[in-house]
Order: structure tokens, then sequence, then C-alpha cells
């Protein structure tokens, strides 16, 4: 069967690959539609975002379909990670040019959606937001920041990634303490350390999405 095929356009490079890693780390999407398609079925999503020519394939299998209401359907579809190389790296160098101008940041930031725990009987749920070589944006899913998060205090995070685990201490630089809106939770700001060569490699890998988290996608993080 020929797989059916979907385009998809993005306001920005960010916003597209910001989807694409929070989509793959939860390991699919969820279409509402008003055809029930079969389980099994195959979809191809082309992704498109201005400045940028080439689209970003990915491939996705219908794993359930759920009637919501009558002719109403949500399809849960399991995304693949872009086998070719062409449009992400497209993406990826847009976003670097971009950065390029912008004199706030010195290193470009990559959007990476992934869900991270700290080991701690009261600690929330985490979402890593974005990662640079420089430092890492971090989400807090509470109403208000653990107490023991402080400016200046130590950070390190460790993940596993397709080429080995990473491992990588820091300091956090700024904070936002409290719930802002339904939209914006409590956030945290994370100043790397100097980077030995290999783990600056692995990083690099991750920031062009070379190497990716293995599933489920769970960062551990430790704060102080």
């Amino acid at each position: 069967m020929t797989p059916v095929r979907l385009k998809v356009a993005y306001k920005t490079p960010e916003s597209l690959l910001g989807e694409l890693t929070k989509s793959v780390g939860r390991g699919g999407v969820r279409i509402e539609t008003k055809k029930s398609l079969p389980v099994g079925t195959k979809f191809v999503f082309e992704l498109k975002s201005p400045g940028v020519k080439e689209s970003v394939e990915v491939s996705g299998t219908v794993l359930t379909v759920t009637e919501t209401a009558p002719g109403k359907y949500v399809l849960h579809i399991k995304y693949e990670p872009p086998k070719g190389r062409q449009g992400l790296d497209a993406v990826i160098k847009r976003i670097f040019e971009t950065a390029a101008f912008d004199k706030k940041r010195k290193t470009p930031r990559i959007p990476l959606h992934v869900r991270a725990t700290e080991d701690r009987p009261d600690a929330p749920t985490y979402r890593l937001r974005d990662i640079s070589s420089a430092g890492v944006g971090i989400d807090v899913e509470s109403d208000a920041l653990p107490r023991h998060i402080k400016v200046g205090g130590g950070f390190s995070i460790s993940m596993r990634l397709t080429t080995g685990v990473l491992n990588v201490t820091g300091q956090v630089v700024w904070l936002v303490s409290t719930r802002e809106s339904a939209t914006v939770p409590p956030r945290v700001g994370v100043s790397f350390g100097r980077l030995d060569p290999a783990v600056a490699q692995m990083l690099d890998d991750l920031l062009t999405l070379k190497a990716l988290p293995t599933p489920p996608w769970i960062a551990r993080l430790t704060f102080g």
C-alpha cells in the first residue's frame, strides 16, 4: 500500500525541529481526522519551514485508532527518526546561520524536548526545552520552583544517547521561580562547565541530531 503523504508547514526552522524532537521523544503524534484508517497504515510527513528548500521527511505507522465522536477519529501514529540527512541538515544549518546574527547569545540553541527526573522524593518532572554547546534550558512541570534550586548552585545531567552516555556538569545561572501563565512554567537556565573533548563531541552530535536519546527519552538531573 502506498504511504499517505502529508505536508506540514511550520513558521520557523526552530518550531519544525522542536515539534520533531517532541514527537520522536514521545514515540509518535496524535492526529484528529474525519476518516478512520486501518492500523498499520503508513504515513510520510513532509515537514517544511521558511528559508529552507528541502523538506524533512518522517515516516510513521498508525498504531491505534480511537473514535471520539460520530465521524471523528484520533490516530496515534508512531514516528520514526528521519533516515535521510539532507532536509534535517538544511534545517539545522539555517538555525545556526540565524543564530550568528543574535547578539544576545554566543551559541545557537537547538529545540530539544526530553523528559527529565531528579533522584529526590519531592522532585517534580522536568523538561529539557533547548540545548546548546554552552548550556541548557529546563521547564519545571510544577507551579513553583523546588526550593533546592538556586542561582549559583551546581547541576549535572546524564542522558543515554545512541552513541553513549552524555554526562555534563554546570551551574544554574538564572531562574523563573513561579508559573507566569498557563503556558509558561517555572524555568531554569544552566551554563555548562568546561567540557572534555569527548563530551564536547558527543554534545555536538546531539545538537546536530546525529545522535539521539535512546527510547524512552529520559534524562537524569541533579541540582545542588
